[in-house]
């Protein structure tokens, strides 16, 4: 075995203290997890939550002041397991960027925690939610802890379990169900190749140790192994396992179904863990990264911007806005990626996982005063089916719920890029690489950097939509259905539980947290850490002031558009079901793709029954053989060797019944013998 996989010398190194501490916040929500989910259904529902929002308070303070203390990269190595003379090993890498996404996912993590104290209250299958919560979170620190890419894809598919879990959290609902399995295959079929990537790397290195393999592709660099090299083609591996976890094209469509889950759960699966875990482990082993694999990110990702931009353009479904908004920015991010940005891609994932969990907790906290008032009507005997996610039935709660309304206002200005937000340093840092990239290319990459800026102002615009519809206006519910009128009257704010996170969310979208300059993050603290590449792009003055015009005009022209909306009539049904089909890409994907395999199967299937039908002939026919063998030799062979010897055993036996001694008897018989002779002779003479 080991003529065949290269052998790598992989020294095993020690733990430190930092080390340590980082493996300690890790192991917190394995136990958190084990405890609850074992002992759960026996603890009150409010010390489960508290404890379970303690847990990750602590694990939050620890990862802050593990980011503050760690200078460098701390390395851990140890043996896993081994099989004959090969010792498979697993290690750990702590340094500024891993401790930074600490903080980030740990961070919004304890707010979702906050938040669903109170939002999962009285709920359905309490006992289950936070343990699975602590799953979510471990599987996430474990991938962003991880040096070693098999270690990596244990997490990888602990997180996509968890996602299942989670998103399918109302089980009892078949759409909840449907989203819960779509999210599932989607992400199987996407990590066949992070599996073959694995074995790759293994049949080539005999490692799955990042830090080594950087070190070993650093000796042969990419642009000597050829086009389609080995290191290459395992970085396109890579990168397409990472198309399904970060919701790329074609298969981002299970992203806008997995908001069946409960919303703090939908915050932090587009926040800090799930979608971000692609473009992590992007970040991670980008050196595998060829020229023709970052352009094939590049434009993949610009085509992800663009449709799902559009997508929230024509969708009504209040967090599936939110959804495809996130899948528009992972796109960002995988265009920033491509080109080579990664300190830009990186600075949008950690700027993006504030403001859009404010966005999701912000409607969130609306469309639990739907549930509330749908709730006080089925209390009052009134059954009737209310979609508490159509923002066509909202409006009006600016002034119901103002604070809710203002931490919106401002995770809205970070989202669509306006100053002095963060969005508007990440993004422009995205845009501004982008254009570096364009000018030393091909002429086809201004196609993509204009992609890029339409997709800013086409964001403005679907978000001005959602802000209108949501918060402005009347109550449009009342048009339809006036028995509501009372318990819209009666909305109040949200309790403190929620508007906290809210607060701490929207604190975080602006400028100041990453940068001293409002208007440019080069000079900012965050940049100057290097996080990734150690590299940073010219700053282009009209790059931020071109991407503002388009943000303020998009919002200008949504606003114009929707302000005097009462009643929505949808005036273009055809778009709206072409969207609403993610542009038919699943029953493109049923043509060209399940379809032809699905019919390869069945004629497969066939063939093989076919096979099984033969081998069971042949095998019929010698048994019926093997019977009729069976019948001749039993009565014709051995009945024949019978009836002989049963003639002959009655013909001894007839003479033998009359030898038994008796001189009468036998003067008899030779009285009669006799006479039979003269008859004999008598008839022949």
């Amino acid at each position: 075995m080991n003529g065949l996989i290269p052998h790598i010398d992989v020294p095993l190194i020690s733990a430190d203290d930092i080390s340590v501490l980082a493996l300690t916040i890790f192991f917190m929500p394995i136990i958190t997890f084990v405890l609850l989910f074992f002992t759960g259904k026996h603890i009150l529902a409010p010390i489960r939550s508290w404890l379970a929002t303690g847990v990750m308070a602590v694990m939050f303070v620890l990862s802050l002041y593990l980011h503050i203390h760690t200078e460098g990269e701390h390395i851990s190595r140890w043996i896993w397991f081994e099989i004959g003379s090969l010792k498979f090993t697993a290690s750990m890498l702590v340094n500024n960027y891993s401790t930074t996404m600490m903080v980030i996912a740990t961070f919004v993590s304890l707010m979702v925690h906050l938040y669903s104290v109170e939002y999962m209250r009285e709920r359905r299958n309490h006992s289950k939610y936070f343990p699975y919560l602590a799953l979510f979170v471990s599987s996430m620190l474990g991938i962003i802890l991880s040096d070693n890419l098999m270690i990596t894809f244990i997490f990888w598919e602990l997180v996509g379990l968890a996602s299942f879990l989670l998103i399918g959290f109302w089980y009892e609902k078949d759409s909840s169900a449907a989203a819960a399995k779509k999210a599932f295959l989607f992400n199987k079929f996407a990590d066949l190749a992070f599996v073959i990537a694995i074995m790759m790397l293994f049949a080539n290195y005999g490692t799955a140790e990042i830090s080594v393999l950087k070190e070993q592709v650093s000796i042969t660099p990419l642009l000597n192994a050829g086009i389609f090299g080995m290191p290459i083609l395992i970085g396109f591996m890579i990168w397409f396992a990472t198309v399904g976890k970060s919701a790329q094209f074609p298969l981002y469509v299970w992203l806008p179904d997995a908001m069946a889950g409960p919303t703090p759960v939908s915050a932090l699966l587009h926040a800090a863990t799930m979608v971000a875990a692609g473009v992590f482990l992007l970040l991670k082993t980008s050196f595998f990264l060829g020229d023709w694999v970052g352009n094939l990110i590049t434009i993949i990702g610009c085509i992800t911007a663009v449709l799902a931009a559009l997508q929230a353009m024509r969708t009504f479904d209040a967090k599936k806005v939110l959804a495809f908004s996130t899948v528009s920015q992972l796109g960002y991010m995988m265009m920033a990626v491509g080109v080579g940005a990664n300190d830009a891609a990186f600075f949008h994932l950690a700027t993006h996982a504030f403001f859009k969990a404010c966005l999701f907790l912000s409607v969130g906290a609306v469309i639990h005063s739907m549930h509330h008032m749908q709730s006080h009507q089925f209390d009052h005997g009134q059954y009737k089916d209310l979609d508490t996610l159509d923002m066509r039935l909202m409006g009006g709660f600016r002034k119901k719920m103002p604070l809710t309304f203002v931490t919106y206002l401002i995770s809205y200005a970070a989202l669509i890029g306006l100053p002095f937000f963060s969005g508007f340093l990440s993004k422009d840092a995205i845009l501004g690489a982008l254009y570096d990239w364009a000018t030393v290319s091909n002429t086809w990459t201004w196609f993509v950097v204009a992609a890029a800026f339409s997709t800013v102002a086409i964001t403005a615009f679907y978000m001005t939509r959602q802000l209108i519809f949501i918060f402005f206006g009347e109550f449009r519910l009342l048009k339809t259905d006036m028995s509501y009128k009372q318990y819209f009257d009666h909305i109040t704010e949200s309790k403190w539980l929620i508007n906290i996170p809210l607060i701490a969310l929207a604190t975080l979208s602006i400028w100041f947290f990453f940068s001293i300059n409002p208007l440019h993050a080069q000079t900012g603290w965050w940049m100057k850490q290097s996080f990734v590449s150690g590299e940073h792009h010219v700053f282009h003055f009209f790059i931020p002031i071109l991407a503002s015009v388009l943000s303020i005009g998009a919002a200008v022209i949504a606003a114009n558009r929707y302000k005097n909306v009462t009643v929505f009539v949808d005036r273009y049904v055809g778009l709206t079901k072409m969207f609403a089909q993610n542009f038919y890409i699943e029953k493109s994907m049923d043509v060209l793709l399940i379809r032809p395999v699905m019919l390869v199967a069945e004629l497969c299937g066939s063939t093989d029954r076919w096979i099984n039908h033969l081998i069971h002939g042949k095998a019929y026919f010698i048994l019926v053989l093997a019977q009729c063998a069976d019948v001749f030799d039993r009565w014709i062979i051995d009945g024949s060797v019978h009836l002989v010897s049963a003639i002959i055993n009655g013909i001894g036996s007839f003479f033998r019944s009359y030898l038994k001694g008796n001189v009468q008897q036998y003067f008899y018989f030779t009285f009669i013998a006799f006479a039979l002779i003269l008859v004999w002779l008598a008839w022949y003479l």
